[in-house]
C-alpha cells in the first residue's frame, strides 16, 4: 500500500485500530445500492465549478440557491412518475429481465432456484440472495433474480428495495429551502483591524477543472472526430499522430 510505504509504522499501527470494514470496500458489509465509489466531493466540485471560485459569503449562497432550485425541480420531475420504481431503475428492471429470458432457470426447492446462465448461479428470492453477490450489494434484483422471480410468477417490483421506490425519491425532496432576502440585512462597518486570508502561493500549471475518474468506473466515450477512434478526447484534445 502507498500510504505504509510512506508512513512506515505510524500508519501501519494507525490502520490496525481501524476495522477493515470501515476503510476497505470489499471488507463492507453493508448494501452499497449500486455506489462502489466515494468520488462525492469530486461531483459536488464539479456541480458548483462556476460557484466555488466566489468568496465565501457569495459562494454559500450560491450554493443554497442552487440546492433550491434542484430540489423543486425534481420535486415537480417526480410527481409526474406513475409506476412504483424510479424510470431509470425501472428500465434496469427491464433490461435485466430481457436479458434473462433465454436462461433455463430450475427449481431447487421453495424459494431456491438455479439460474443456468454463465456461470451458473443459485439464488434465493426468500433470503434475497444471489451467489454472484450482486442483489446483496446493490439492494437490486441482478439478472440472475430476475428470471428466478419471473419463474416463480411473483411481482418484480416486491423484490426491489425501497430505496429505489419512487415514493422514497420524493419522500428525499419533500422539503424546501426557503428564500433569504437580502434587502434588511445590516451592513458591517469594517474597522482597521482585519485579518486577511493566509498567503498561499499558487502551483504552476493550469487548474484542473474535472474530477478524476475512480478506478473501475464506468466513464462515458466519445468517437474523435480526427483519428476516429473512441475515448474521452475529442478533435480539440486529440493528440494522435496524423
Amino acid at each position: 500500500m502507498r500510504m505504509v510505504n510512506e508512513g512506515g509504522e505510524r500508519v501501519t499501527d494507525f490502520l490496525k485500530t481501524i476495522p477493515v470494514k470501515h476503510w476497505s470496500t470489499v471488507h463492507f458489509p453493508g448494501c452499497r445500492y449500486g455506489e462502489m465509489f466515494s468520488n462525492v466531493a469530486e461531483s459536488f466540485n464539479s456541480w458548483i465549478k462556476d460557484e466555488r471560485y466566489l468568496p465565501v459569503k457569495n459562494l454559500v449562497d450560491a450554493i443554497r440557491a442552487k440546492i433550491m432550485s434542484m430540489i423543486v425541480e425534481r420535486r415537480e420531475k417526480a410527481s409526474k412518475w406513475v409506476r412504483t420504481i424510479c424510470p431509470k431503475m425501472d428500465q434496469k428492471l427491464f433490461d435485466a429481465y430481457q436479458e434473462s429470458r433465454t436462461w433455463v432457470v430450475m427449481r431447487s426447492g421453495d424459494d431456491v432456484y438455479e439460474v443456468h446462465s454463465e456461470p451458473t448461479v443459485t439464488v434465493d428470492i426468500a433470503r434475497r440472495t444471489c451467489s454472484c453477490q450482486k442483489w446483496q450489494q446493490n439492494g437490486f434484483p441482478c439478472c440472475h433474480a430476475v428470471g428466478a422471480i419471473t419463474n416463480s410468477g411473483k411481482e418484480l417490483s416486491l423484490y426491489v428495495d425501497p430505496y429505489y421506490h419512487t415514493e422514497t425519491y420524493r419522500a428525499s425532496y419533500s422539503y424546501s429551502i426557503y428564500p433569504i432576502p437580502t434587502l434588511w440585512m445590516t451592513q458591517h462597518v469594517t474597522g482597521e483591524d482585519v485579518i486577511l486570508p493566509p498567503l498561499s502561493k499558487k502551483p504552476p500549471g493550469r487548474p484542473k477543472t474535472h474530477r478524476i475518474p475512480s478506478r473501475g468506473e464506468k466513464v462515458s466515450q466519445i468517437k474523435c472526430g480526427r483519428c476516429g477512434k473512441f475515448g474521452n478526447h475529442n478533435r480539440a484534445t486529440c493528440k494522435e499522430a496524423t
